[in-house]
């Protein structure tokens, strides 16, 4: 790894990027898109890191890099003020990956619970939402389990064509409560789904998140190396009774490419 000299020999590491509100670099762009941002923190984290950061080891053995202030802003205020959401975004139906997100991030958050919790999938090259149900099963068990232990209130998923989510919801024992769909690649809400939402209770959001949220080339512009992306993890602050975002930060777990050690 040419570029982040520090990061060498290390072959497993998480990113945390802490609040990425508090950064004026990234907080004063506009129009950049999700892969965009994120980019921006990552280098900024490695940056201050690279400064004066500290390596912290935890018990399973795993780095994480973070900034020296993440400034994470949730001890300003009683936890049943904020709303705090996950947004997992996983390259394949691993539910070690997803358990692995989800415990790291309430880890780096300082929280026992949260609000809900989204899961996407990384798609084919051709973009298309070709999810089958079998692919969503494995790692939605994870998140009823972290239901039943009350670590989640809801559960989610983005990007699946409705006839894969009618199907989820009626096999799933804990019920999606969210979908979130983009627009970009689906440029009207079907009314069959919006009634079907309706019908069950079910928050019917858009998103503008790019299915591929970190490029294998963005990945190597930044380290100077091929790295593999396990998994990102997105996590929104909220005070409740203002509805005013007050954290929002990103966690990456990255390993070496098998073929580059």
């Amino acid at each position: 790894m040419d570029k982040f000299k520090s990061l060498e020999g290390l072959d497993k590491f998480l990113i945390s990027t802490g609040n990425i509100l508090s950064i004026s670099d990234i907080t004063k762009k506009s129009n950049v898109n999700t892969s965009e941002e994120l980019v921006d923190a990552i280098e900024f984290t490695l940056r201050e890191f690279q400064s004066n950061g500290i390596l912290e080891n935890q018990s399973d053995n795993i780095l994480v890099i973070s900034r020296h202030n993440d400034n994470l802003k949730i001890d300003e205020h009683e936890l049943s003020e904020l709303k705090i959401g996950f947004k997992v975004f996983l390259n394949e139906d691993d539910p070690d990956s997803l358990m692995e997100a989800i415990q790291k991030a309430l880890m780096v958050l300082k929280v026992d619970s949260i609000h809900d919790v989204i899961v996407t999938f990384k798609h084919n090259t051709t973009g298309k939402q070709n999810i089958d149900l079998s692919h969503v099963q494995n790692t939605w068990v994870v998140l009823e389990n972290l239901i039943k232990k009350g670590q989640i209130r809801q559960i989610g998923i983005a990007d699946i064509e409705e006839s894969t989510f009618r199907a989820l919801h009626g096999w799933a024992k804990v019920k999606p409560s969210i979908i979130q769909i983009n627009l970009s690649t689906c440029c009207v809400v079907p009314p069959t789904l919006q009634s079907f939402c309706k019908e069950n209770d079910i928050k019917l959001l858009t998103h503008s998140d790019p299915n591929d949220i970190l490029p294998a080339g963005s990945i190597e512009s930044i380290f100077g190396a091929p790295l593999n992306l396990k998994w990102a993890l997105r996590f929104l602050v909220h005070v409740k009774c203002r509805g005013v975002l007050t954290t929002k930060g990103y966690l990456l777990n990255l390993c070496k490419n098998e073929e580059s050690v």
